[in-house]
Formats: structure tokens, C-alpha cells, sequence
């Protein structure tokens, strides 16, 4: 997703003058291609999150629209108040791109995993939140981003199922990748793409499945959830992030909000007592969301247990 995140903003860049990219301790290749076609618009910084985002807020306040990008969980988690102050309570058009979300650095340990980023930018005044699930979707939002009135957080991540061609979804609109009936999985990001990769299998063990994409947290399509959660027995949330706080507690809240019960499963990583390390893919299938582990997950929420066909 980097890449084409790369590109994108090159091809933008182009187009309108004002924006300008800013990087913290990205490594000297990044956005190579954009800072030889616009050197006086790129800027890369040390290892300084809370600083970056004070300069951003001034480059914003002075009419331009900064793309700030660095790992995701030190760009949200060592820099919140600024992000909270400077940037929400403004509501300053700053466009803030997390790398590696989730468990795309598991390798490093949970100093390196952005598994609450979701939870801590919902409490950010006027933060907009976008999670796409694959290139041609990020691109789509990217282009959406330009007049995007406020500040915004792209979550990038990579995995194997970023070739997905399913639909591809919008700024505030959640799309339907799967219909079918009894059981709503309900999804954001990569993992969308997961659970396609399982279909054959799910319906193999007798499960027929509605699956809803959210590219997008906020603005968040509560009247498309609402409107599924009422066709469904159950529902099931399956994200790359905690249990707590992220797409799960968002539907949570929303059907309550709605008078809509419905028996409600999460699937997601849970804090844990001692670190742990690994592989990108493994990390994953540990916590149940690639694979034949993620459609064991699925059927294990389920309340009825279907019957094998």
C-alpha cells in the first residue's frame, strides 16, 4: 500500500500546489519520486512525532494540506495531545498516514504494532478515520482526501490479500462484499479481504454469510449496518485491532443507539500479559484472522452452529 500511496500523492501533487508531504524518520528512499518533483513540498524529519505534528498544524493553518506519514502506532500513540490539540480542536486539514497497521510490524513487538490507534483517534475531535482494504480502494479514498474538510487518518497495511477485486468502497459508505443470510460479518481493512479468501470454506461448513466492509470508521455508515444488522440472527466483527474500542465497539454502540439486539461476537487481538514476536502472517493466524484459523473463529462465534453440507 505504500507504493501506491506513493503514487497517488505524486499524481495529486501535480494537480494542486498545496499539498506538501512530510515524513519522520522514514528512510532516505521514501517518496523518492515525490521529492524529485517537488523538493520545496518535501520535508523529512527525525524521530519526532509530536514535533512533526505541530509543524503540520502550521503548514495547515497556512492554507496548505500536509500528508504526514510514519509508523502508525508512533504517529498516533507518542503523539496524541498534539493530534488532540493542534490538529482535532482546530480542525485542521491534515492528512495523517500510519504505516503498518495492525500487525504488519509483529516482528518488533508490541512496541511496533498498532492494534489501538482506531480506539485513540475516535476520541480525536473531527478526525476522520480510513482503512482500506486494498490499493485500488486507498486510491479512491486519496482522491476523496483532497477537500476532506478537517483532519483525516489513513491506516496502511499490507498483507496477501491485497489483490482483492471485490467492490470497492467509499468515503463514508460501507459496501457489501458477500450477500447471503442468518450470520453479518461485519469488517474494516485487510481482514475484508481475509474473509473472502475463506468463503469456499465457510460455506462448506454450512455458513452463508453477509459480509459488510466499512473503509471508512469515520464518517461511518450506521444506516447501512442498521439496515443489515436487522436481516441478520447474529453478528460478528473481525478486525486487525483490539477488541476494545475499534470497529466492534463501534457497532456495539450504534445498534444499542438503535434498539437493534442482536447476539454481537469480536474478533479481534486482546492485550496481552507478556510481549510476543513473529512473523507478519503468523501473528495473524495466531489471533484467528487469516486462514482456516479465521473461519474456525467465525464458526466458533457462531450461536447456532451450522451444519456441515
Amino acid at each position: 500500500m505504500r507504493e501506491r500511496f506513493s503514487k497517488t500523492l505524486q499524481r495529486l501533487a501535480t494537480h494542486d500546489s498545496r499539498i506538501v508531504f512530510v515524513g519522520a524518520d522514514l528512510g532516505y528512499n521514501a517518496m523518492r519520486e515525490f521529492r524529485a518533483s517537488f523538493p520545496q513540498r518535501f520535508f523529512m524529519e527525525g524521530v519526532a512525532e509530536q514535533y512533526v505534528i505541530g509543524m503540520v498544524a502550521g503548514l495547515a493553518s497556512g492554507g496548505l494540506i500536509p500528508y504526514v506519514q510514519s509508523i502508525a502506532t508512533f504517529i498516533t500513540r507518542r503523539a496524541f495531545e498534539q493530534l488532540f490539540i493542534d490538529i482535532g480542536l482546530q480542525r485542521l486539514r491534515v492528512r495523517i498516514v500510519g504505516s503498518g497497521g495492525g500487525l504488519v510490524y509483529s516482528a518488533l513487538g508490541p512496541t511496533h504494532t498498532a492494534l489501538q490507534d482506531l480506539a485513540l483517534l475516535r476520541q480525536v475531535p473531527n478526525m476522520g478515520i480510513c482503512i482500506p482494504r486494498t490499493n485500488e480502494e486507498l486510491e479512491r479514498l486519496l482522491v476523496s482526501t483532497i477537500e476532506w474538510d478537517g483532519p483525516l487518518y489513513i491506516r496502511l497495511s499490507s498483507g496477501p490479500a491485497e489483490g482483492d477485486r471485490g467492490p470497492i468502497g467509499e468515503m463514508g459508505r460501507a459496501c457489501v462484499l458477500r450477500h447471503g443470510k442468518g450470520a453479518l460479518i461485519v469488517s474494516t481493512g485487510i481482514v475484508s479481504s481475509a474473509i473472502s479468501e475463506i468463503e469456499e470454506l465457510l460455506v462448506h461448513r454450512g455458513l452463508d454469510p453477509e459480509v459488510l466492509h466499512f473503509s471508512t470508521l469515520r464518517p461511518f455508515d450506521s444506516a447501512s449496518l442498521c439496515e443489515a444488522a436487522r436481516r441478520a440472527d447474529q453478528i460478528i466483527v473481525i478486525e486487525e485491532h483490539h477488541r476494545d474500542g475499534g470497529l466492534g465497539s463501534m457497532v456495539i454502540e450504534t445498534l444499542a443507539d438503535a434498539k437493534i439486539l442482536r447476539p454481537t461476537t469480536r474478533i479481534g487481538t486482546r492485550l496481552e500479559a507478556t510481549p510476543s514476536y513473529g512473523d507478519y502472517l503468523e501473528a495473524s493466524v495466531n489471533y484467528g484472522l487469516r486462514g482456516p484459523a479465521l473461519a474456525n473463529a467465525i464458526l466458533a462465534a457462531c450461536v447456532h452452529p451450522p451444519s456441515p453440507s
